[in-house]
């Protein structure tokens, strides 16, 4: 991996303040779960959770970091610019953090495989789902930001293309249900050329087949009359 990164200010600043934000949070949620299950002393569970959050935070965005970077790297080399490429790098980047992270933090924990192979399941889905969710919240927003500026048209509610529920149903009811399927798909609607191209290929095949069988009864007659030629003669 690069390390880089680590001398990278707006990946440390990433980095610091995600970090700072995670233990926040986890000196919350251990405060609230020592008050609610009254565990003392309170303040050391606080502590604790909010340790705990803090050590995973680290190691997950840093791991994150060094994957982008990494990541960046490779496409100035193919001459990619980084937003072609960006929501998938950052899903993947993700998703392995996360997997590491939470195998890494059971296996020390548990010292066992299996704990570590749970742990790498359970935060590396939680990391997909979450930044999979933080894209779209993203892309919601810069096309809300465009469409503020007039670089994108405003949405029509009575347009056929509004995004309303009862759009989707109209459209999804006297749309043609084939043209719903995905490309990949085996169904298609073909048009009527190919249709007149199809109907003209069978018929050739009809009637080629259609003299196969006529010289075949033909040729069956013939040996008929041939074989009680034979038999009159005996």
């Amino acid at each position: 991996m690069n390390a880089g990164v680590l001398g990278d200010s707006s990946a440390q600043k990433r980095i610091l303040w995600g970090t700072f934000g995670m233990s926040a949070t986890g000196a919350l949620v251990g405060l609230n779960l020592a008050i609610l299950k009254n565990l003392q002393p309170i303040s050391r569970h606080t502590l604790t959770m909010s340790a705990n959050w803090a050590l995973y935070g680290l190691l997950f965005l840093s791991t994150r970091e060094l994957l982008l970077a990494e990541q960046h790297d490779k496409n100035l080399a193919l001459n990619l610019p980084d937003s072609r490429t960006r929501a998938a790098d950052q899903l993947f980047s993700s998703t392995f953090a996360g997997a590491f992270t939470g195998s890494s933090l059971a296996l020390v924990r548990r010292r066992t495989k299996a704990a570590a192979a749970s742990g790498a399941l359970f935060f590396g889905a939680v990391s997909l789902v979450g930044q999979w969710a933080v894209i779209k919240i993203n892309q919601k927003r810069q096309q809300w930001i465009m469409q503020k500026m007039g670089l994108l048209p405003q949405p029509n509610a009575s347009s056929d293309q509004s995004t309303s529920w009862a759009a989707r149903f109209r459209r999804a009811v006297w749309k043609d249900p084939v043209l719903l399927l995905p490309s990949w798909f085996p169904l298609r609607r073909i048009s009527s050329d190919e249709y007149r191209s199809i109907l003209l290929a069978r018929r050739e095949e009809l009637v080629f087949e259609k003299r196969e069988l006529s010289n075949a009864i033909d040729d069956m007659d013939r040996r008929e009359q041939e074989l009680l030629r034979r038999l009159a003669d005996l």
